[in-house]
This record gives C-alpha cells, structure tokens and sequence, in this order.
C-alpha cells in the first residue's frame, strides 16, 4: 500500500507540478507541503480532502486505502464485477457498462 506522501508525489509528477506551484495554489505553507512529501507531517481531514479536489481524485486514494482515483472509477470496477455474475444484475450491469461505453468513448 502506498503512503499518503508517495500517492501526493505521485499526483504532483503526473500533474507536472513542483511542491512550489501545489503550496501555492492550495494556500499552504511550503515547508509544511514539504514535509507532506517526506511524510514527516500528516496533514489533517480538510487538507487531505483539498489536495484530493486539486488533483480530482478521492480522499481514499489520497490516504492509500483504494487503488481507484474517483468514483467513476469505482463505479466502473463494481458494475465489471456485477457484470461477470450469471443473473438479472449482471445484465442489468452489462447494458450499463455498453452504454457508458458508446457515450465517453466517442
């Protein structure tokens, strides 16, 4: 499981942002985003829930506790797995992952 500090750095490259440009526009003090990205400082509930909206992903990922970014992304993984059952929800499951797929796969 990946530590809160190497999901932010992680979020940070992917971004192409420095620790500079991500303390800034989220208004922290750098050396405290620094020590975020050395993990010697935990940042608390309303700091951790602001870099998960900066970077558009969910607090859990942020924290390490889910590999999925958001909760489309969750959804989709839950539906794929309904999806794979031989019942009435699994084709229920199976249109809703076509028809997804034909919108926002244009």
């Amino acid at each position: 499981m990946e530590s809160f500090s190497e999901r932010l750095i992680h979020l940070r490259h992917s971004h192409n942002l420095t620790q500079k440009e991500v303390s800034d526009s989220l208004e922290l003090v750098y050396s405290n985003y620094n020590r975020y990205e050395r993990g010697v400082r935990i940042p608390d509930n309303e700091t951790i829930v602001r870099f998960a909206n900066f970077f558009k992903v969910s607090p859990m990922y942020m924290l390490g506790f889910s590999h999925l970014m958001n909760g489309e992304e969750f959804l989709l993984d839950v539906l794929e797995n309904i999806e794979s059952e031989d019942s009435t929800e699994g084709l229920k499951a199976k249109y809703a992952l076509e028809e997804y797929r034909k919108e926002f796969t244009k």
